[in-house]
């Protein structure tokens, strides 16, 4: 039995996705909310740090951004909040 052509370019597509996923998903990156002592301890002193430059409210606190090469950990209140992926 042959196989149509589009069913082996979508097969070659899906098993060279697979160690792209692999890599990414499984890694080692800070976790949603672990403190930045913990974050610095773990993974060192970030390449740089950024602070949102509007003025803090309640509703709308700080965020700051560390820049580790690799990926970006954005903080609120010393808090991970998210973790990017470059």
């Amino acid at each position: 039995m042959r196989l149509p052509k589009w069913f082996s370019s979508v097969l070659s597509t899906a098993l060279l996705a697979i160690p792209f996923f692999a890599t990414t998903a499984f890694a080692d990156y800070p976790s949603r909310g672990m403190s930045m002592n913990n974050v610095k301890a773990h993974y060192g002193q970030p390449y740089s740090v950024s602070q949102s430059a509007n003025p803090v409210k309640k509703r709308w606190p700080r965020i700051t951004v560390w820049n580790y090469g690799g990926f970006s950990v954005y903080f609120e209140h010393g808090k991970v909040l998210h973790t990017v992926v470059h």
